[in-house]
């Protein structure tokens, strides 16, 4: 499987996870240590952290509806990947650090993302 196909199916599986409600199932795609960066708030730290974070966004009744990677790259255990996405919030892009853990599987390191 490329590095671009992996990322095509963290993209579904975290948005099964998001449709489902289910935080901990979406936030087990971030590495323990991942940075979430959403404008205008402190960045969040950590998988727990993140988790949490989308505790309060499904609460809030945030949907997010697509996800779509249209450049991605990767080189040894860390690549990237633009993407586009639509949301209840709006639409936007964002940028995602990935890094292969020890059993070879890709999770999310760092996110950044804004609505545009």
């Amino acid at each position: 499987m490329t590095f671009h196909d992996e990322v095509v199916a963290l993209e579904q599986r975290f948005l099964e996870a998001w449709r489902r409600g289910d935080a901990a199932a979406s936030a087990d795609i971030y590495t323990e240590d991942a940075v979430y960066l959403v404008p205008g708030q402190e960045a969040v730290h950590g998988r727990a952290a993140i988790e949490a974070a989308a505790v309060a966004e499904i609460a809030s009744g945030l949907k997010i509806t697509r996800l779509t990677a249209f450049h991605t790259e990767s080189s040894g255990n860390l690549g990237y990947a633009l993407e586009t996405f639509s949301s209840s919030a709006g639409d936007g892009t964002a940028m995602l650090t990935y890094r292969r853990d020890a059993t070879g599987a890709w999770r999310i390191c760092a996110e950044a993302f804004l609505i545009t």
